[in-house]
């Protein structure tokens, strides 16, 4: 196969450096420069798959935030409804009260923990983004990586 002859312009501060890497490792610059070409070029380079990761985890961080957004949202409603309906109550009713809301809090418990067991969310209640749904979004994320 008969190579090609290039003639790149550098910055000499660049040049200097590639001078200094080429003969540190005693190497020919032709060698790094086809190297270097042969990595920027390539499609299925570290770089690209780092990038594709990343956007992936970015993603799936936005996801994370909008639903810790829904659930920050769903609970002050939650607390304005309990305070707006949750009379105060007097020193004789307090003792009683304390050992109902113990057993109703362990109720609750529970039943998040069955909910959970079951693989249900509450968060799968809420309507999904317009974007689509988690297959749709596997699905684009498959065909970049391909």
């Amino acid at each position: 196969m008969k190579r090609k002859n290039i003639h790149p312009y550098l910055s000499p501060e660049l040049f200097k450096s590639f001078k200094s890497y080429c003969s540190s490792r005693n190497i020919s610059q032709s060698s790094v420069v086809e190297a270097a070409l042969q990595e920027y070029l390539d499609d299925n380079s570290d770089i690209r798959l780092l990038l594709r990761r990343l956007d992936r985890q970015g993603r799936h961080l936005d996801r994370v935030e909008r639903d810790l957004t829904a659930l920050a949202e769903a609970f002050g409603v939650f607390v304005q409804l309990w305070f707006a309906h949750t009379p105060r109550l007097g020193d004789e009713d307090k003792k009683g009260a304390e050992k109902e809301a113990w057993s109703r809090y362990s109720q609750f418990v529970e039943y998040v923990a069955r909910q959970l067991g079951g693989g249900h969310r509450f968060i799968n209640d809420l309507v999904e983004d317009v974007l689509g749904d988690e297959e749709e979004l596997k699905k684009a994320v498959d065909d970049d990586e391909n």
